[in-house]
């Protein structure tokens, strides 16, 4: 491994993984979105088959993160009002 810095890294929050009020496989799903670019599709079935859980598991691990205040999701609406995609804002500490 050379000392060069590399685009396969990302930064995770050290609150974050030391906050024992949240379940390891949020922490994963955590350091999955932050190492998602903007042009990532984060969509459930996505992210479930990175982490190699249910669909109905992502969204749970996902809401686990909202209410913990880790993340906070935007979601974009088409001009006809259809959910087109969601946007996630990760945050380092609890915050939102």
């Amino acid at each position: 491994m050379d000392n060069e810095p590399s685009a396969d890294y990302c930064l995770v929050s050290k609150t974050l993984l030391e906050d024992r009020l949240l379940s390891a496989k949020a922490k994963a799903m955590y350091a999955v979105l932050c190492c998602c670019s903007p042009e990532f599709d984060c969509s459930n079935d996505k992210l479930s088959e990175i982490l190699g859980v249910s669909i109905a598991s992502a969204s749970k691990l996902i809401k686990e993160l909202e209410e913990f205040g880790y993340i906070k999701r935007e979601l974009i609406r088409n001009p006809n009002g259809i959910h087109a995609i969601t946007i996630y804002h990760v945050s380092p500490t609890p915050s939102f």
